[in-house]
Formats: C-alpha cells, structure tokens, sequence
C-alpha cells in the first residue's frame, strides 16, 4: 500500500474566496511528481497573492492506493448503488472513495437473502473460504448474530481514529470491544404523546410534559395524575395504553435499568426492573391502563391486542417513535417514561439522578468482517476508514464529530442528535428540551436484539405478563433461566 498527502491550499480573496488545489496529477510543474494514477506528492510551491498571505490555510488530504483492490460491500446506504434511478450522491460518493483509495467499491446482493438472515449467510461465506462482503451494514440482531460466530472485526484500539461521539462506537460495542460505529440519530427514542387539545378538553389543568419537566412524573404523581384524567373521561377510553415490551423497556431504563445492558445483564432478577414492571400491571387492574383483548390465532391459540398506538382513540396517552411524529394528526405534545424508587429527582427534571436513563432499542452500524482483511490485503482500521468515508459522503455526519469535540472538552450531557434544537413536528419549547434532554440520556438496551438473534424471547416474555396476567416474578425468572442457556448455548454469558 502507497499512501501519500496531497495539500489543498485555501486561498481567501478580498472580493471573493478562491481555491487553487494543487497535487493531483502532473500538471507540468516540475516540483510536481506523479508515482501512480491514484498516488500524488505534495506540491512543494505554494500559490499565494500579496492580498491575502495572511488568509491562506493548510488543509491536509491522505490518498492511498490498494491497487485495485475489490472491496465487497453489503446493506442500506450501499445497496442504493445498485439502483439506477437511485440519488447521483451514491454514486458520486462511490467514485470519490475509489479515487482516494485507489480501490472498486462493489455493492453485492446476498444469494438466498429473506431480510432476516443475513448473518447465516454470511457466516457460511466466510466458512467456504470466500467472504460474500468485506464492509456490512447490520441491524442490533445481526450484529450480535455475526459477533456471537466470530465474524466481525474488533476495531477497539483503532476507534479514536475516527473521532466520532462515544455513543456512536457504545452503540456497536458488546462485552467491551468494539465492532464497528453506528451513523444513526441515536436518542431517537420511544416516548409517550398526548393530544393537547384532548386535555384541555377534558379539563386537565396541567399536561404530563409540564409534570415531567416540574420533577412530578414519580410513580406516586404519575398515578395520581392518571387517576385525576380517568374522572374526567368519557367510558371505554384509557388514560394510558402500552405494547408490553416497549413498556418494559422504557420504563425499566427509566428505573435505572435496561433489559439487557451491553455486558450481558439482564435485569429480570433487579428489584427495580421488577418495580416497573408491576407499576403497568397496576395500572391494568385499576383501570387506568387500556386492559389486554384476549384474541383467537389462526392455529387456534389465544392471544392479546394491546391499545399503545398514536391513532388510537381509545386511550390517551400512546406511545410513538420518532419517525411517526409527521403522521401526528393531532397537537401533540411528549412525555417521557415515570421514575421510580431507584431514581431520585430533587427538584425539576434536570436534577434526576444519573441512573434514569431513556431506552434506546433498534439501531444499525456499520462493521468490517474480520476475513476482510486477509482477503483484502487492506488494514482493519482502513477498511472501517473507508465505510466512514463512504457514509459521511452521502450524508452530513458532522454532528458525530461535533459530538467528539464536545466530550474530548469535558463537557457533560453532549446531546448525541443530528439536528439538536431543531423544532422538527414539535409545537412547543418544552418538547423541543425535552428531546434534547432525551438525546442526552439515553442508554442502549440490547433486548430487541439479543430476541431477534433468538438468544432470548423479550417480546413474549412480557405479552405473557401483561396479556395473561401470569405471575410477574415466575414469568421474569423463567425468561432469564430461557435466555441464560441460549447464551450458553451461544458461548456467551449473562453477567
């Protein structure tokens, strides 16, 4: 591999801003040497004028050259490449790659992929000795799937490299190595929304976003206020409604603790996991939570309809995730998930303790495979350089920086958004702050995941609780002993 620096001098004029870029070729100047098509040497005069010597500035560009080399890449962001009516700025994003590199970026199709199995698939790839793809993009399923056989890079010791926000490497991190970085908004979580005019309607003298700032959304005060909005609505509506595993995600992170955290805890034994999950059964048997509609299957089972959508008027307050804000017919206002005895709160809501936390379930990130790299001949730390070169071409990702820049500063709750401040479908103040706050603490819960890598049953363990109405503790401790020998199975374990 060659590699080389080609330096862009930014030349700043009086009347207007001109660049004259040097280095790119042979362009007659004898100060000026080509060693490959993609290598290039610094050219050694600098272009200047007496008009602006003090407004020149040195920026540094490094060009490589793999010599050719093919490297596969797989997944969303990549598979637009194979689309010919898709956005020029893939492609545009692929040439620029292969000219610094001085590689073929080449998107693949994976045979026999159903949307699901991506990691069988390319387990078995890597198995015949001919990896399908050597850059990948996952979901948090696939990409326990693929560490759980071994398949991904450990990129630990290289992620200062690529100077990103901590949550961005947090997010592609289990048992405390690193495979990869997330481009994702993360902090875009689940929350709670209501319809404002519906409450005023009603006669509610305060909304759930103004108890929440004011540090009265505890257990106590969340019922209380619940109790107060069921007097006033008409019969076979609902103050609340939930789908059991959002539930048990937020409202355990908000108790301080995640269903299953990136070490391999799983809180069902945690008395104040255990407290959030009995505070939704409260509220079922008082009325206040819209109740489980038991239904018949196809195969003739019975199973359980929740209430929990923004749509549905038979509650009021729903939950929604973030990209279903502009479907929102309604002014809506959010809210996050109650705290309770393991959260502290001494005031408004600034001064809740470091231990509430906001659920961050579903997100992706981008890995190398670990074949990649014998396959390639291509460094692991440059081939996961590539990937985020690639991804910050087709999309503004200086947020991820600005992120970095803020934590290497010692500043405390960087807000980890792509648009902090950003009003977005909100109507108000409050619910702009409070979706940055949000932003500024969340935690990843690996759950969704570790289910859908079918290394535990989160979705069914909790409509047992809450569709059935099954033991809380039996139903909890026969999940985990579940879940404890699948990870075993896996080789991995629950701490």
């Amino acid at each position: 591999m060659k590699k080389s620096t080609k330096k862009l001098w930014a030349l700043g004029l009086s009347a207007a801003m001109a660049f004259s870029v040097t280095g790119c070729g042979n362009n007659g100047d004898n100060n000026n040497t080509t060693t490959t098509p993609a290598q290039t040497t610094a050219n050694n005069n600098e272009t200047t004028t007496a008009a602006n010597q003090d407004e020149t500035t040195t920026q540094e560009e490094e060009k490589y050259d793999f010599g050719g080399q093919t490297v596969r890449v797989w997944g969303n962001g990549f598979d637009q490449l194979l689309k010919e009516d898709e956005d020029l700025k893939y492609a545009e994003a692929k040439a620029k790659i292969e000219e610094k590199y001085n590689i073929v970026l080449e998107p693949i199709t994976l045979d026999g992929y159903d949307g699901t199995n991506e990691t069988q698939l390319l387990l078995s790839s890597v198995a015949s000795g001919e990896p399908a793809a050597d850059i990948v993009v996952l979901n948090v399923g696939s990409f326990l799937g693929c560490v759980m056989n071994n398949l991904l890079l450990d990129i630990t010791e290289y992620k200062d490299e690529y100077k990103v926000g901590s949550a961005y490497l947090d997010a592609m991190t289990w048992n405390g190595k690193c495979y990869g970085i997330s481009y994702d908004d993360v902090g875009s979580c689940w929350v709670m929304v209501y319809d404002r005019d519906y409450l005023k309607q009603i006669g509610m003298e305060k909304t759930p976003t103004e108890m929440f700032m004011e540090g009265k959304w505890d257990y106590e005060n969340f019922k209380s206020y619940l109790a107060d909005m069921k007097s006033k609505l008409p019969e076979g509506v609902y103050p609340i409604g939930a789908y059991p595993f959002h539930w048990a995600t937020m409202a355990g992170a908000a108790n301080g603790y995640p269903t299953l955290d990136s070490n391999g805890h799983l809180a069902y034994k945690d008395e104040p996991f255990i407290e959030a999950i009995q505070l939704y059964r409260d509220l079922q048997t008082t009325g206040l939570a819209a109740p489980a509609k038991p239904v018949v299957k196809d195969d003739g089972s019975t199973g359980y309809q929740f209430a929990y959508r923004y749509d549905d008027e038979s509650i009021v307050l729903a939950r929604a995730e973030q990209w279903e804000f502009g479907y929102i017919s309604y002014d809506f206002g959010i809210v996050p998930y109650p705290w309770g005895s393991n959260v502290t709160c001494d005031g408004d809501y600034k001064t809740l303790s470091d231990n509430y936390k906001v659920a961050f379930t579903y997100w992706g990130g981008i890995s190398v495979l670990d074949a990649a790299v014998q396959r390639t001949g291509i460094p692991g730390n440059i081939l996961t350089k590539i990937a985020q070169d690639y991804q910050e071409l087709i999309n503004d990702k200086s947020w991820m920086h600005d992120a970095y820049e803020k934590e290497q500063n010692g500043e405390k709750d960087v807000i980890f958004s792509a648009s902090p401040g950003a009003a977005g479908s909100f109507t108000t103040q409050e619910d702009i702050e409070i979706n940055d706050w949000m932003h500024s603490r969340f935690e990843y819960d690996w759950g969704w995941g570790a289910d859908s890598a079918e290394l535990m049953s989160a979705w069914d363990c909790f409509r047992d609780i809450y569709g059935p109405g099954n033991d809380i503790r039996a139903t909890l401790e026969s999940y985990y002993n579940e879940a404890a020998a699948k990870m075993k199975d896996a080789g991995l374990s629950l701490n």
